[in-house]
């Protein structure tokens, strides 16, 4: 019995850490989706993405630059985010249509960041208007 109780908390030590990770980085290659107004949603050709936040800093980094129904499409995270939890990072988006800005300063959130690798993530502006769509290829919590 003492032997089970020490594996136990053993175990518990061990799991603590993951849970408590305030650092996040996800990495995609392969995109599935864009949103856009004008032409509805979008299978990506190819794209990378990458988002990194801290939930303890609130500080946070998101990039999408990809291919869609023949158009060039970058969504950038400009303003400091109203939210950063492990689950979703909320904020000020840019989105720019082949260079030209489409939606400048747009509130919008990425969510589903828990994603493992295999599993997609998702950005939206507010009212789904602009987004994106990746799956998770590397992702990185410490």
């Amino acid at each position: 019995m003492k032997s089970l109780r020490s594996l136990v908390v053993a175990a518990l030590f061990l799991s603590v850490p993951a849970l408590a990770a305030d650092v996040h980085s996800i990495w995609s290659s392969k995109g599935l989706f864009v949103k856009d107004n004008t032409a509805g949603s979008l299978q990506v050709t190819s794209s990378n993405a990458v988002v990194s936040w801290n939930v303890a800093t609130r500080a946070a980094f998101v990039n999408f630059h990809g291919f869609a129904g023949g158009n060039e499409y970058d969504f950038e995270l400009v303003g400091s985010p109203a939210t950063t939890t492990i689950y979703e990072i909320t904020g000020l988006w840019n989105v720019r249509r082949n260079g030209v800005l489409v939606c400048g300063g747009c509130t919008g959130h990425a969510y589903e960041l828990t994603a493992a690798v295999g599993n997609y993530f998702k950005v939206y502006t507010t009212g789904e208007v602009y987004g994106f769509g990746s799956y998770v290829t590397t992702r990185k919590d410490y």
